[in-house]
């Protein structure tokens, strides 16, 4: 069952068009960097049956994963909507935790009513490094939550996991860069001159970008890219 999911949303994620692909204008990073592969589950919300899908899918890996969370938050702001769906599927108070707290009012880095002790689990749409997935993570401590499982749509296996694994939480994901990149090619989306292109570019992203004339910044971090 858990490899048909990942099949499942890696085909979700191709036809709403948020795993993107392009050769000839590559997507331009945060870090200034360039990538032919974009990731934006953010293009999920506008398509009902694919939030369905995805929010029944979170419920069971949940459940088959053995998580418990008296609560789930979603983190500012991509994850909002993630969490909040899988918390009224899954019957659990909902809140959601700001990248910083709030410089006016109560200064609070927590919306919603968060009491002390509780169990939460992190539900957010995907994740790279998992440095921002850490500020969630201490804004939800300091609020005296306990935070050990957080659940992404969409793993860019660039290390999250990891970084994770040592804050003493676990990663659960629904797909991921390897799974996207396997469905693709078997359903013919990709040319073999496509996929070696593809291949090239995540086996040395700094050789990649030189060839086309890009300036790369290691520290920019490397593929997939993402919103």
């Amino acid at each position: 069952m858990r490899d048909q999911i990942r099949d499942l949303v890696s085909a979700l994620l191709w036809e709403t068009r948020a795993f993107k692909v392009s050769f000839e204008e590559p997507f331009t990073l945060a870090s200034g960097n360039r990538s032919p592969l974009y990731v934006d589950c953010r293009v999920i919300i506008s398509y009902p049956w694919a939030r369905g899908i995805v929010t029944s899918c979170a419920q069971w890996l949940c459940e088959a994963d053995h998580v418990a969370a008296d609560y789930v938050a979603g983190g500012e702001t991509a994850g909002i909507p993630f969490a909040a769906w899988l918390a009224e599927r899954w019957a659990k108070p909902f809140v959601y935790v700001r990248k910083q707290p709030k410089g006016y009012g109560m200064g609070a880095q927590i919306e919603g009513d968060l009491p002390p002790g509780k169990r939460v689990l992190l539900c957010e749409d995907l994740i790279t490094d998992g440095k921002s997935k850490l500020t969630f993570v201490d804004g939800i401590e300091k609020a005296g939550g306990e935070v050990k499982d957080c659940l992404v749509v969409f793993d860019r296996e660039q290390g999250g996991a990891e970084l994770l694994r040592r804050r003493g939480v676990a990663l659960h994901s629904l797909s991921d860069l390897a799974s996207c990149l396997r469905f693709v090619t078997a359903a013919g989306h990709f040319t073999p001159d496509a996929g070696a292109s593809i291949d090239a570019y995540l086996a040395d992203p700094a050789r990649w970008h030189a060839e086309r004339g890009y300036d790369y910044s290691p520290a920019g971090g490397a593929p997939p890219a993402g919103a």
